[in-house]
């Protein structure tokens, strides 16, 4: 049975409404990444994976257009997997991923998820593939248990699992009651630097003992969201605002709030709302006051209601009769003009956290840890996520630029305040810069 696609104009979110329309180099990705032990197998995780996805109907479709929106509908072919290229969330079209909106690569003993994040979020993409890598050590005869963190093949299938829970918890308001005002932001400090000379992105993953990154946090009082943000701007004013000698910038940093930690949901489907950041640079930036700013921010947005005055924002447009009768191509007009107002020119950067991936203990002995990234572009040039598997924290940076000064500013703020660290690299910039 055919989905339609809903909220084709999300004021706050409108990036991720349509997957399709970004330009050849860019598209709305986002990309999980295990490491495990041994190599993979790719027959074993390609019949996991055709196993798998009949457990996740909300994944089992394929995106359609029609003549007043997008719409997903039910997929009737099967999922392959495919060897990774070195190009990091490479585009996906019906051609290489078989109509499906997400693509399952490996490449040594790596196995990669990228998803469209109208498909899903971080939080469904997470219980995807930690339900596939189960049915895979379980083909491979490994003795792993779900220890009721996986979903698995054979556990029953929740239609609320695919429910859109933007319409569940949607109220209705007048258009006068919605804090549309609030969403419109001000102009952000772009992020300059040469870009690479074809399709791909840098990666560099910073991993720390998450026990030694949670007392860094607990010392300054603060979340591990909070502590990642205040590190991420304090190392991008000193890596290219400082040196620049430019006037006080507007950073504008956008930190995505998973819905499902206050409004009770279990969809696999997107459920997640922004909150921005907004700090204006100056020479007496501390991390002390940048936590204190976030941290307040951060209280502020996730309160209830505002986030219900959010969601009432968001799904209005879909409410909204005359609307509904407009035609697709004039939509997408509409899409570009909102952009103006509530988009990416309202955007520094993205930071994202997974926060802690739980993974059975059978899973130790198989699975190193894991990364999560989000595609970068040219409006957003860096993007930053967390994850946290088992006792490593994995910090990712992933860029459209070739240069790498904020990255090494804040590995140095994490060595000055003595965490052991370690960095990787797919040196893009080394074979790809300009």
């Amino acid at each position: 049975m055919a989905r339609k696609f809903s909220r084709w104009l999300r004021l706050d979110n409108s990036a991720k409404i349509f997957p399709m329309m970004a330009n050849k180099h860019e598209q709305n990705l986002f990309c999980l990444t295990f490491r495990l032990y041994k190599e993979v197998n790719p027959a074993a995780l390609g019949e996991a994976l055709v196993l798998t996805i009949r457990r996740f109907p909300s994944l089992n479709v394929k995106l359609k257009t029609g003549v007043f929106w997008y719409y997903f509908e039910e997929h009737s072919g099967k999922p392959r997997v495919y060897e990774a290229t070195p190009v990091v969330m490479k585009r996906i079209s019906s051609r290489n991923c078989n109509g499906f909106c997400f693509r399952i690569s490996y490449f040594g003993n790596n196995v990669y998820g990228e998803f469209f994040h109208a498909l899903t979020d971080g939080k469904g993409a997470a219980e995807f593939m930690k339900s596939l890598l189960f049915t895979y050590f379980r083909l491979l005869d490994k003795d792993v248990d779900g220890e009721r963190m996986i979903m698995t093949v054979n556990s029953p299938s929740n239609p609320k699992e695919y429910e859109d829970s933007f319409l569940t918890y949607y109220k209705k308001k007048k258009l006068s009651e919605l804090p549309i005002d609030s969403l419109k932001g001000k102009t952000a400090y772009k992020i300059s630097g040469s870009e690479f000379d074809n399709a791909g992105m840098g990666v560099i993953n910073i991993y720390a003992r998450s026990a030694d990154f949670v007392a860094f946090c607990r010392s300054h009082k603060c979340t591990v969201t909070e502590m990642i943000g205040a590190l991420f701007i304090l190392s991008l004013y000193r890596a290219k605002i400082k040196p620049a000698n430019l006037p006080p910038q507007n950073i504008q940093l956008f930190v995505p709030i998973n819905l499902r930690r206050i409004f009770p949901s279990v969809t696999m489907r997107n459920f997640s709302l922004f909150s921005r950041i907004g700090v204006l640079s100056s020479d007496e930036m501390t991390l002390e006051g940048l936590l204190q700013t976030i941290h307040a921010k951060l209280g502020e947005d996730m309160r209830p209601e505002v986030l219900s005055a959010k969601i009432s924002t968001t799904v209005y447009a879909e409410k909204f009769l005359p609307l509904r009768l407009t035609p697709l191509l004039v939509k997408r007009l509409l899409f570009n003009i909102s952009n103006l107002f509530f988009g990416k020119n309202k955007k520094t950067a993205t930071f994202s956290s997974v926060g802690i991936m739980a993974l059975p203990e059978s899973f130790k002995p198989l699975v190193r840890d894991a990364y999560y990234s989000i595609a970068a572009n040219k409006k957003s040039p860096i993007t930053v996520t967390a994850v946290t598997v088992f006792d490593t924290i994995c910090i990712n940076f992933t860029r459209s630029i070739t240069d790498t000064d904020t990255e090494k500013c804040f590995v140095a703020l994490l060595r000055e305040a003595g965490l052991d660290v370690t960095v990787s690299s797919n040196y893009w910039e080394v074979e790809h810069a300009l």
